[in-house]
């Protein structure tokens, strides 16, 4: 069972890279795109970034010493 920790930090990761928070008014242009574009874009990117830590911290390794690999 992996630590409640990483449910909410992945909950908040995939909030924040759904542009609903954005408010209206005008436009903000950052890197040539609304900004909007680069904070979901920066959220997907810290989704992958932390799958690879967790899976590479709590994934189960099934090798066990001694044991012939296919």
């Amino acid at each position: 069972m992996l630590p409640r920790w990483i449910w909410v930090v992945y909950l908040t990761l995939f909030a924040a890279s759904v542009p609903w928070y954005v408010p209206a008014g005008p436009l903000r242009i950052w890197f040539g795109l609304p900004h909007w574009v680069v904070l979901s874009i920066a959220a997907i990117a810290g989704v992958a970034l932390f799958t690879t830590v967790v899976v590479r911290r709590y994934w189960p390794d099934d090798d066990e010493p001694g044991r012939a690999r296919r």
